[in-house]
Order: C-alpha cells, then structure tokens, then sequence
C-alpha cells in the first residue's frame, strides 16, 4: 500500500474559485471506508499530552448559532476510553475555514484538541457551522478520534434537519447525523474499535 495518497480531507478552495464537488463528502467517505477495507492506516492528528476534555472550539462572539457538542468516547464493550486524543474542525457560519475568501481544510481556524476525561467523557462550545458556499454539501463537524491500541475513528457530524443531508449518508459509519436540541445542545458517543 506504499505510495497510496491517505490524505482523504475534502479540497481546498478560495474565494469559490473551486469550490467542492456536490458529492465530496461522500467522496470523502467513501475513501475512508475503502482505506479501512484495504488495512491502509490514516493517522489522526493528536492532541497535546494533558490537553482539557472540555474547551471552546469557537470563542464567545463568533457570529452563528451557538451550540454545546459533548460525548464520550467507548469501546465495542461500551467501556469508557480514557485519555483519547479528539481533534475536531469546522467552518464558519458562512461556510469557510479561513477568513473569508480563503477556505482550508488542512488549516481550519475553528478547531480544538481535546483528551477525554477519566469517563471517556468530552465537550466543547462553538456554534453550528455552515453549508460550504454555493454547495450542497451539509454542514458538519470533522472528528479524528485516536487512543493507543485502537484504529483511530474519522467521521463528521452532520446535522437532522439538513436539507442536504442523504439517506447514504444515514447509513455511512464516516457520518453520523445528530439533532441539536431546544436548548442547543449535541451529543455523540464515539465507539472505538480494538486494533
């Protein structure tokens, strides 16, 4: 598998000079799940020793819907995974990683590093990203979830009530869709497979 590209984030674009394909996301996903197939090992990126469980992935005053994203991460047995490194990412409410016009996916300005607490337990504040510009891509949070002796688990959030949100996608491990509730609030649990 030498030499095969694992790099399986969606594209870069600027000022919506390229703009993702309608189905990157499921392009994404679909590559994720063939890697996992063929034993290919995308790494996580890893958050720094002693990093929080809890922090602020947007800080208080950016524009958007503000929203509370919590969860714990377990095994298949449902036993809690201490210590777990959580790097999740975002765009804005406008849908850009960067400060509009620049949009990068390798170089996000919302995202946080996190390690789960003795409970496996985690959460961050930050506020419902949006739809890429001109897109029919929903919108979502990435997630790139590791702990040692684990494969290490990428996937996104995407949100019910999404227009652009399939019923493949329902069905794809690399999504899961979530509701946010009356009082803002998401939860995930993330299952981590044994290596």
């Amino acid at each position: 598998m030498q030499g095969l590209n694992t790099s399986l984030r969606p594209p870069s674009f600027v000022g919506g000079s390229r703009m993702p394909p309608r189905s990157s996301l499921a392009w994404t996903a679909a590559l994720v799940l063939v890697a996992g197939a063929l034993g290919v090992a995308q790494s996580a990126k890893q958050a720094p020793a002693g990093a929080p469980s809890i922090g602020g992935l947007a800080a208080a005053g950016e524009p958007g819907r503000a929203i509370k994203v919590s969860g714990v991460v377990v095994d298949s047995a449902g036993a809690s995974v201490r210590d777990a490194s959580i790097y999740a990412y975002q765009t804005d409410a406008e849908g850009y990683y960067g400060v509009k016009p620049v949009s990068d996916s390798q170089n996000p300005r919302l995202k946080i590093f996190l390690r789960s607490d003795a409970q496996g337990a985690w959460s961050f504040d930050t506020i419902k990203p949006g739809s890429y510009p001109n897109s029919k891509a929903p919108a979502h949070i990435h997630f790139e979830v590791s702990a040692p002796g684990f494969a290490p688990r990428f996937f996104e959030i995407v949100f019910e009530g999404d227009p652009f949100v399939t019923d493949e996608m329902r069905r794809n491990r690399a999504f899961s869709v979530r509701s946010i509730d009356a009082g803002g609030r998401v939860t995930e649990k993330i299952v981590l497979q044994r290596q």
